[in-house]
């Protein structure tokens, strides 16, 4: 079969490896057709149809991208999160509820 095309984050990226390994650990082929320094690259090359992106999977899709559902599904990674030195005790507290929130 044909490769699947891929769009990700520039190397190094953990997700653009997760996606790559998933696939080759199922025997699918796969080539990088496009990739960006940051998500918001990513979803404008994959919204122009050149290839598929692996994103979290939380909420609704972003704009104009649907789910692809052809393809073998990826094991989660873990996620974490960290506060820069000094930063203020309770902004960092409410920024991580905030995202446990989202997240849940």
């Amino acid at each position: 079969p044909a490769p699947v095309p891929l769009v990700a984050i520039e190397d190094p990226c953990a997700i653009r490896r997760r996606a790559i390994s998933t696939l080759a650990a199922h025997g699918v082929p796969a080539a990088v057709v496009g990739d960006a320094g940051y998500l918001a690259g990513v979803l404008d090359i994959a919204r122009t149809g050149q290839g598929v992106a692996l994103l979290a999977a939380f909420g609704t899709s972003p704009d104009g991208l649907t789910p692809y559902d052809g393809l073998p599904s990826v094991t989660p990674i873990p996620m974490s999160a960290l506060a820069r030195p000094g930063a203020d005790p309770a902004t960092v507290e409410a920024a991580f509820a905030a995202v446990r929130d989202l997240l849940r």
